[in-house]
């Protein structure tokens, strides 16, 4: 029988000639610290911080310091409380290898909170990415914490990332991509914004951070006396420029003024291009609603890509915003606007090796190109 996870042993021993408390409360801030000095994006710290806390509840739980069955019952400020005073209490000293291959496979097989409306669409499992990523926020912390002096041994050093399954991305095809594109803006409440934000993904192949993240201020120009280009911050904020086409001067220019009615009605201000049509609160981490803003956010972009995706019938499993990324991907470089190189710019990636995903043909094409070899034809004659 399973062993109830606060009736387990209280950790390892503390290792020999080691007498200080290491924890994980205040040794955490520094590591966000280090992070913030080495100038990583803000949604990355976020996302090491959010598995390197989810990991250590599950490790406070197996070392008895809190009960998942109490947290359960607490509201969201309580909870928090109870859980910060558990990681002022969480020795890291004693944390082994163990524990920290318990808390991932807790995690791997935890139903995920994303399908609770919808719990038969559910997978069995976290998919091996995102198991993968929470494996590296825990080997980097440790291995931080090892090589500052912080902890004697290294526990999280043997951890290995789960194997991740190929996979070929989905892209729509170019009728339906120019359908998405010609129908953008019919039957929405705010067509100009709607249409602007599938040309950026469709047309300059940005990702959904990229959308919400672009600012007035990385306009290459000044609108509508002309945008020539856009200055994207991509994954670890690097910046690529990248040169617009007609079809995306032209959604900028009629989205502009639309824009300037809707901050004037509401009377704000805002920096990100794509905005919002009313405002929500901001928090802070205690909860507590400090302001309020019309900048657009990722579920701003996701919002618009959905119901535009639903209103031409292409919405379905694995085609979110992303798609529309592979797809203006997969057609530049099926049709030869790209080569490879310039894709990679194009779509910031940081290796040569993540852009030639999108080189993967389909058999009937590479049956095709075979016959136009021109070393296949069939000799006549002699």
């Amino acid at each position: 029988m399973r062993r109830r996870r606060w009736d387990a042993p209280a950790g390892g021993p503390r290792p020999a000639g080691w007498s200080a408390m290491v924890p994980y409360g205040a040794t955490v801030e520094r590591f966000v610290q280090r992070l913030r000095n080495e100038g990583r994006s803000p949604r990355t710290i976020d996302a090491y911080r959010a598995d390197l806390d989810d990991t250590m509840v599950d490790v406070a739980t197996i070392l008895g310091l809190l009960r998942r069955s109490q947290l359960a019952t607490l509201d969201r400020v309580e909870r928090e409380a109870v859980v910060l005073a558990a990681f002022d209490g969480l020795d890291l000293a004693r944390v082994t290898a163990d524990h920290l291959d318990e808390a991932i496979a807790e995690y791997r097989t935890r139903p995920d909170p994303r399908f609770v409306t919808h719990p038969e669409r559910a997978p069995e499992e976290r998919a091996p990415a995102t198991v993968a990523r929470r494996t590296a926020a825990i080997r980097s912390f440790f291995s931080w914490c090892y090589k500052t002096r912080r902890l004697p041994a290294d526990p999280a050093a043997l951890l290995r990332p789960p194997r991740k399954r190929a996979r070929v991305p989905r892209a729509m095809d170019r009728e339906t991509a120019e359908r998405a594109l010609a129908q953008a803006g019919q039957g929405a409440a705010w067509p100009e914004r709607d249409a602007l934000v599938i040309v950026l993904a469709l047309v300059c192949g940005l990702r959904l951070e990229e959308i919400a993240r672009l600012r007035v201020a990385d306009l290459g120009g000044t609108v509508p006396d002309g945008v020539e280009s856009i200055t994207v911050r991509g994954k670890g904020d690097k910046e690529r420029r990248l040169g617009l086409s007609e079809v995306v001067q032209e959604a900028l220019t009629a989205y502009w003024p639309t824009r300037a009615k809707v901050l004037d009605r509401l009377g704000v201000d805002a920096q990100t291009l794509v905005v919002s049509t009313r405002r929500r609160p901001v928090r802070d981490r205690a909860g507590t609603v400090v302001g309020a803003t019309v900048e657009s956010s990722r579920d701003t972009v996701v919002y618009v890509v959905d119901r535009v995706l639903r209103r031409i019938g292409a919405r379905r499993d694995g085609v979110r915003v992303h798609a529309l990324r592979h797809t203006f991907a997969t057609l530049g470089l099926r049709e030869g606007a790209f080569s490879l190189r310039q894709l990679q710019v194009a779509l910031g990636h940081a290796s040569l090796a993540t852009t030639q995903i999108y080189t993967d043909v389909a058999d009937e094409e590479l049956a095709a190109a075979m016959r136009l070899h021109p070393l296949g034809a069939r000799r006549r004659g002699g």
